[in-house]
């Protein structure tokens, strides 16, 4: 991926951290809102005020700063999308999101649990829809990208795993299952660290992050 020609490496790399550190905190922000909110706010604790408040909050808290430093970096979003490149991005993308996907249903049969949920419509499109989208624009297109080309492949793609990880903590804190996916061998935080890893490597090979957004909601398709 190309980098910008009026910044240095070293100082986009600075820039990504930078959104990273606002990232975290404002999405902590955003959680305190909401604890805060809810009480008095009625529509706040409805499924569609809870669709439409973290819909926002995405888009203002990650995808804004994201188009930034991908704008800062030299980057096109198209390029970093990867829209010559759609076919690696449906082979790479489909054939790991299949993969994942059998993964899934293989746990919840060895589980004892039904392979379909009766989720609200909202809830499978910010699953399948909304969070794929932001969090591989946010993650490997805006993070992995900047550290690329500074850095070898498996050091970026480790780093930004680890980060993606990190950004789940605030919500499972708040809602009280921070320990809990910490603990559990699946569906927790190995599972997040080893996914962010998967999705990293999508992207890596198709060279398009239409394809980690491919896998990636695949994999919360099967896992809803």
């Amino acid at each position: 991926m190309e980098t910008g020609m009026q910044h240095s490496p070293s100082q986009i790399v600075r820039a990504a951290f930078v959104f990273l550190l606002f990232l975290f905190l404002a999405w902590i922000g955003a959680w305190v809102l909401e604890q805060a909110l809810e009480p008095s706010v009625a529509f706040i604790s409805t499924s569609q005020g809870q669709f439409l408040y973290w819909l926002g909050m995405k888009l203002l808290l990650w995808v804004l700063p994201a188009l930034r430093l991908l704008r800062y970096s030299g980057r096109r979003l198209s390029e970093v999308m990867g829209r010559k490149r759609l076919r690696a991005a449906v082979i790479w993308g489909g054939g790991v999101g299949v993969v994942l996907g059998a993964i899934a249903l293989g746990s919840k049969v060895l589980g004892h649990q039904p392979l379909l949920s009766s989720s609200e419509a909202l809830t499978v499109v910010s699953a399948v829809v909304v969070a794929p989208i932001v969090e591989e624009v946010a993650f490997r297109g805006a993070v992995l990208g900047v550290l690329m080309p500074r850095y070898r492949f498996w050091a970026a793609n480790l780093v930004t795993a680890v980060l993606f990880l990190g950004i789940h903590l605030p919500g499972w804190y708040f809602q009280g299952v921070l320990m809990d996916d910490f603990r559990s061998p699946l569906g927790g935080a190995l599972s997040i660290f080893v996914l962010g890893l998967v999705f990293g490597y999508v992207a890596y090979r198709s060279k398009s992050v239409s394809g980690s957004i491919i896998a990636h909601a695949l994999n919360n398709f099967f896992n809803i």
